[in-house]
């Protein structure tokens, strides 16, 4: 423990969150790299109808370009690689909205604070713990659902992962128990921004991000992999928190000054208009609630889309399709590219026209699920 305290006090705890940010923002997006292409089955959903006449070639183009600038800011802090990487990021997401992930979101977000603090770097590492704080309070505040409790809580969690019977998952205080870490996790997003309850603050979301990756991990469900390095991510952004910084309240309050407000707005105020369908999903934290609007593709002659076959459900639990071959768009996309679909009606609805512009021959009819 001293030799990674002496670690983190000796560097640049700047220059560590951007290099932390880049290596496993290339890992994620190597883990995730088909949602970067336009080579796919899983239509692209752009931002603007008239980028879907953008040629395949320049997604593909685009993508190694992100790479390749990750990886040289690695090396070097280049204000000009910076807003290099936060055009291409954003011109990526504008021509296929399933890119805007959570973890995206975020990195996106490092970036903009590093620029727009390029002469005021004490105002950095107050901001980064604002999108952290941010990150776990409105992600513990969506788990606080029904869908949550049933799907991740019981299902995944209790039954699948602990292997708790169904029947004693069942039971009224062990199945309600699962609110206790929504609650939990949105208090210790609180107190990352109270001095006195930053260190048991920090500790206690490292030793959840630990749980998180047993979970996911090789030893648990095994599912999810892009989110992995996300998870190792938030634990180096953590330590250095709790290692290299010891902000007082006016450098909190440094988020108020010039662009930074613009943090406040996207992380603090607009998240909050999601409840209400103001503001999207994945830009407002909601992580594992299972509270997400979903669409089903019922097919009626799967000998006219043989290609969509491998992403056909055998089992239709639901009776969402009466008896025709059913497949979800989520299980769809985590299949093909590693990562679930933009969980936003508009999208839906976009790639429900391309769907049907392709297959018109296979009798395809679609359902929308809320939770």
């Amino acid at each position: 423990m001293t030799r990674l305290k002496t670690l983190f006090y000796s560097a640049d705890k700047n220059i560590l969150i951007l290099r932390i940010t880049c290596l496993f923002w290339l890992f994620a997006k190597l883990l995730s790299r088909r949602i970067w292409t336009a080579n796919r089955l899983l239509p692209t959903v752009p931002v603007f109808e008239f980028l879907d006449r953008i040629p395949s070639i320049v997604h593909a183009v685009l993508f190694v370009s992100s790479v390749i600038l990750l990886t040289l800011l690695l090396f070097t802090k280049n204000k000009a690689l910076l807003i290099s990487v936060l055009a291409i990021e954003i011109f990526l997401c504008l021509l296929d909205q399933n890119r805007a992930l959570p973890w995206e979101y975020l990195y996106v977000f490092i970036i903009i604070v590093f620029i727009i603090n390029a002469n005021t770097p004490g105002y950095i590492m107050p901001a980064i713990i604002l999108i952290l704080a941010s990150t776990y309070f409105y992600s513990g505040l969506c788990k606080l659902n029904e869908g949550f409790l049933h799907i991740v809580w019981g299902n995944m969690i209790l039954h699948a992962f602990l292997k708790i019977p169904v029947a004693m998952v069942g039971k009224t205080w062990i199945y309600y128990l699962g609110y206790l870490l929504g609650v939990i996790e949105l208090l210790l997003g609180i107190g990352l921004l109270v001095k006195k309850m930053r260190l048991a603050s920090v500790v206690l979301l490292i030793f959840l991000h630990l749980l998180i990756l047993v979970f996911l991990g090789p030893l648990g469900l095994r599912g999810y992999r892009v989110l992995w390095p996300w998870n190792l991510s938030m634990i180096f952004f953590l330590l250095i928190i709790l290692f290299c910084t010891t902000p007082e309240p006016d450098d909190i309050k440094s988020i108020t000054k010039g662009w930074n407000k613009l943090i406040i707005l996207c992380w603090v105020v607009l998240p909050a208009f999601s409840f209400w369908g103001l503001w999207d999903h994945n830009l407002s934290s909601n992580l594992f609630s299972a509270n997400l609007p979903r669409m089903v593709i019922c097919v009626n002659d799967t000998s006219k889309c043989r290609d969509l076959k491998r992403f056909i459900s055998k089992r239709d639990i639901e009776g969402t399709c009466e008896g025709n071959a059913k497949i979800d768009l989520h299980v769809w996309a985590f299949i093909e590219t590693g990562v679930a679909a933009y969980p936003e009606m508009r999208t839906y609805r976009i790639i429900q026209k391309k769907l049907e512009q392709k297959y018109t021959a296979a009798g395809l009819s679609f359902v929308y699920l809320s939770r």
